[in-house]
């Protein structure tokens, strides 16, 4: 399978990680994809794709053209086509709004087709996209589509983006009312303008980092080396391993959970870009 990133120019990139493009044969038929605390837009020129959500043995959707994917604060699965053919948009935390402008809080936990929030002007996207000659044609005529639909960034949103970045930095062991009295919000009104602006409050975006880090620092090639450091990664996360254990794979057993960790950890694609 190919795949292909491309970073877009100011000032799509302080809101873009990057466009991506794949093609090819799918690499595996279903990929369980962990949450994360940004949003994902998906413009498919291919074959559809199912999306389910835990433990759901039907889709809850098919996505057959284009969609946005919003924040969840569990797995999904998605079962994949043979062959995949698609541009993609790898958002910052935040990085959807100008582009939206509706609170991201709307798509938590949601697929939403493209054309029910940009009209038509979704199908003409695909089809100029399809029409493209090559893939790097594909991302600039992409980038120019971006930047019609882009409006100025509205006040509080750079503030949020510094904290997101603050998170970051410190992979989500900060506190957030520490981080508010830095900013000069109080606590409330910090969470409301994440709920609008990322989808989810400061405190929610600092576990997703926590739970990122400490499965960055896991081997998945040995599974008994991922047993064996389960509790120094929970302690170094400072977060309590058995809450994010609850949280992400609903009550399943210890056994049956760390062997889903180790299966998210060798088929996701998108996991821990």
């Amino acid at each position: 399978m190919t795949y292909i990133s491309y970073i877009p120019s100011p000032p799509l990139n302080a809101y873009i990680d990057d466009l991506y493009y794949l093609d090819g044969p799918s690499a595996y038929p279903r990929q369980k994809v962990l949450p994360v605390a940004s949003s994902n837009l998906m413009l498919n020129l291919g074959d559809p794709f199912d999306v389910y959500k835990p433990d759901q043995a039907k889709p809850f959707i098919t996505c057959t053209d284009s969609w946005w994917v919003g924040i969840w604060n569990t797995y999904h699965s998605v079962d994949w086509p043979p062959h995949v053919q698609f541009f993609g948009v790898h958002f910052k935390p935040g990085g959807a709004y100008p582009f939206l402008r509706f609170p991201l809080s709307e798509m938590n936990s949601q697929v939403v087709p493209l054309d029910a929030i940009w009209g038509q002007a979704a199908g003409e996207i695909r089809e100029r996209l399809k029409a493209a000659p090559t893939v790097q044609a594909g991302f600039a005529l992409l980038e120019r589509l971006l930047m019609a639909r882009f409006c100025e960034a509205p006040y509080g949103l750079n503030i949020v983006q510094q904290a997101v970045l603050e998170i970051a930095q410190h992979h989500g062991a900060v506190s957030i009312r520490a981080l508010s009295n830095r900013i000069g919000f109080s606590q409330n009104h910090l969470g409301n303008q994440f709920k609008r602006f990322v989808g989810i409050p400061p405190k929610e975006v600092a576990r997703f980092y926590r739970f990122a880090h400490a499965l960055r620092s896991l081997d998945s090639s040995t599974s008994i080396r991922i047993l064996s450091r389960l509790p120094d990664i929970a302690q170094r996360s400072t977060y309590n391993y058995a809450v994010v254990w609850r949280l992400k794979t609903r009550n399943m057993p210890a056994s049956s959970a760390t062997c889903r960790l180790i299966e998210f950890l060798q088929a996701s694609v998108f996991l821990l870009v």
